[in-house]
């Protein structure tokens, strides 16, 4: 129910009183509980024999069309999108807000809370003269520009948006006030914002502002939904393990990071795809990547379906895969994938219903036309990845199947958020011998991005170059509970920008080469 506005300008100037620079120590505190207390572990899963907790859930299926499926595979719900792309023509935003030329509450008083000058409806944007344009950028936690590269581009995207344009916003977690300082400006000059969330963070004074100032309406809004937004399981005990705990308690949450944008300083239909958060951890200590799309009526309206599924907040399979046909060709994935009977979990957790296990079935090893692959025409294939579970061994076992066939096949990890039983199926020496992993950086750093490269032959196409991002560990809750978001991109252009980023982390002098994993003692949130 929206309140009287003089009360909301009341409320929103306590919510928005200055408390100071915010530390690098804040991610690291304990956030508000949830509704029900939980003790909750970073995204992370246990076997496919485990059983979850089961709350009892109020099903509403969702938006399923019939598009063309992997064997095995249930069929994966498509935003409405006939067999023509939707029009890339330019697409003005929304009619100016009927409150054009006012303060909205609190607008008129943002110097004393530090947030810049005050904002009027209808007011020119904040960022003037940037455009955003198709590709990926990445972080680097080692030099103070680096650290803000992925978290600024999303940033840009609420300064340079105009009155009257809508942004759809997904994100796992948000600590940094520079971000909501500037959805807060957005907001006041009469951009239309609607936010979904995990529960976890809300105790960040960052999240509580966007709580706070997209709930007061005028065509913005804000969710954060308890556990993840598709399911509300929690299940205890888990297999060998890298990070222990006592009697842990492990639950899904909504772990999806992307914007999107109707119009976006001139440019239409435009979506970003992260995978870091709005922290300051993410910032200092995380190498992630983000991926910009512009002119993709497909993608931003698949991922606002998703959205929308989101914010309903009931169990049930809000996944999805839509491909899109805008230069480049890219097809965006949505998670929890489905299975015929979610409500179980001694069978969420099989290569059959695994979109990854389908991916990497089709890669050929041999056979790449010339200029692709190795200098042999052998396919390559390069992971990132910073949570892997012993539920999705099966991944490994097919990457070292890749690697026995004749694939240059090399990880990148991070190295206290395996489980255990991962590494000996990668280091395995049958075959062709032991898969190369390193741990990119060894400092103080941790490997955050969670990608695959291919060049060669993946199918009948040997002059394949492609990459698969997006928030999703290779993980059971990421796969079957948690909501996720992923973009394959197919390419020169987006292989190249992934590929230089992988030989940087690869050859840095910090790396080291990882041959065996040891346990640990504490416990890691994903950040």
């Amino acid at each position: 129910m929206r309140i009287a506005l003089k009360i909301c300008a009341v409320a929103l100037s306590f919510v928005l009183l200055p408390t100071g620079a915010e530390f690098a120590v804040a991610d690291d505190q304990a956030p508000v509980p949830s509704p029900t207390p939980v003790t909750s572990v970073a995204p992370d899963e246990v076997g496919a024999s485990e059983q979850p907790t089961e709350a009892t859930p109020a099903s509403e299926p969702t938006d399923v069309t019939t598009p063309t499926s992997e064997p095995g595979e249930p069929s994966p719900a498509v935003s409405p999108s006939p067999s023509a792309q939707p029009s890339s023509a330019p697409v003005l935003p929304q009619a100016m807000p009927a409150d054009v030329g006012t303060y909205r509450p609190g607008c008129d008083t943002l110097p004393a809370r530090g947030m810049g000058e005050p904002v009027m409806v209808g007011a020119e944007p904040d960022l003037v003269g940037w455009t955003p344009v198709e590709g990926a950028l990445f972080s680097n936690p080692n030099t103070p520009e680096g650290q803000w590269v992925v978290v600024n581009q999303m940033i840009r995207g609420f300064q340079a948006a105009r009155a009257g344009s809508t942004i759809h916003v997904a994100m796992y977690s948000t600590t940094r006030l520079e971000a909501s300082n500037a959805v807060v400006r957005a907001f006041c000059r009469g951009v239309n914002i609607n936010w979904v969330t995990d529960d976890h963070g809300m105790g960040y004074q960052a999240s509580q502002t966007l709580r706070d100032v997209l709930s007061l309406g005028y065509g913005s809004s804000f969710k954060a939904c308890y556990l993840s937004c598709s399911s509300n399981y929690v299940w205890k005990t888990a297999r060998l393990r890298v990070v222990t705990t006592v009697n842990p308690l492990y639950r899904p949450y909504m772990h999806a990071k992307y914007l999107t944008f109707d119009d976006l300083a001139g440019v239409p239909n435009v979506s970003m795809l992260s995978s870091g958060n709005f922290t300051t951890t993410q910032m200092i200590a995380g190498w992630n990547n983000i991926y910009t799309a512009v002119n993709d009526p497909a993608t931003v309206t698949f991922l606002n379906n998703r959205f929308d599924e989101m914010v309903k907040d009931t169990t049930g399979n809000d996944y999805g895969r839509q491909f899109s046909s805008a230069s480049p060709a890219k097809t965006s994935y949505f998670f929890p994938w489905g299975v015929k009977n979610p409500r179980s979990s001694k069978q969420t957790v099989t290569s059959k219903t695994d979109p990854y296990a389908h991916f990497l079935d089709s890669i050929k090893c041999t056979g790449a036309a010339a200029g692709y692959g190795t200098s042999k025409r052998r396919t390559q294939v390069l992971v990132s990845m910073y949570q892997w579970s012993s539920s999705r061994l099966y991944l490994a076992r097919r990457l070292k199947s890749l690697k026995n066939k004749g694939c240059d096949v090399r990880v990148l990890m991070s190295a206290g958020e395996w489980d255990l039983e991962v590494m000996p199926l990668l280091r395995a020496r049958g075959g062709a011998g032991p898969i190369p992993i390193r741990n990119g950086d060894r400092h103080h750093t941790f490997i955050h991005s969670k990608y695959i490269i291919v060049n060669g032959r993946v199918g009948s196409n040997r002059r394949y170059k492609g990459v698969w991002t997006g928030s999703g560990n290779w993980t059971k809750s990421a796969l079957r509970f948690s909501n996720e978001s992923s973009i394959l991109v197919t390419g020169d252009q987006a292989y190249n920008e992934f590929k230089a980023n992988w030989n940087e982390l690869w050859s840095s002098k910090n790396s080291a080469a990882i041959t065996k994993l040891k346990r640990k003692k504490t416990v890691k949130f994903d950040p």
